[in-house]
């Protein structure tokens, strides 16, 4: 399973807050580091988690960890990407509770419609 997480030092965020975008490979008990990239969300005015989002989709990940997601994120990642709920926890923890089946699996958004700014 390919895994996309945004990260702001260390821990799980949500889309449009992350610093970074982290990328893993996990097979089995394995996790395998892949990539790390700026957040594409930090650049955009509005509807950051967006940007975000499409990043991750143009690299083929099979699920996505985060602190939240809106309404257009989850639209966009529907049938395409499992979403995990995690609290604010370092990333490390999360993909271990990925491994254990400890994650919420969601199946609607779970943030409010607001537009973020910089």
């Amino acid at each position: 399973m390919k895994v996309a997480v945004p990260v702001t030092n260390g821990y799980v965020s949500g889309p449009g807050e992350g610093l970074e975008v982290h990328v893993y490979e996990i097979e089995g008990n394995i996790i395998k580091f892949l990539e790390k990239y700026a957040n594409p969300a930090s650049k955009a005015i509005t509807a950051k988690g967006i940007y975000m989002i499409r990043s991750i989709l143009e690299r083929n990940v099979n699920a996505i960890i985060v602190t939240e997601i809106g309404q257009h994120g989850f639209k966009m990642l529907s049938g395409k990407v499992t979403v995990y709920l995690a609290p604010q926890i370092r990333v490390e923890d999360a993909l271990s509770k990925l491994i254990k089946n400890e994650l919420q699996m969601i199946d609607k958004p779970i943030h409010e419609h607001h537009f973020h700014t910089q």
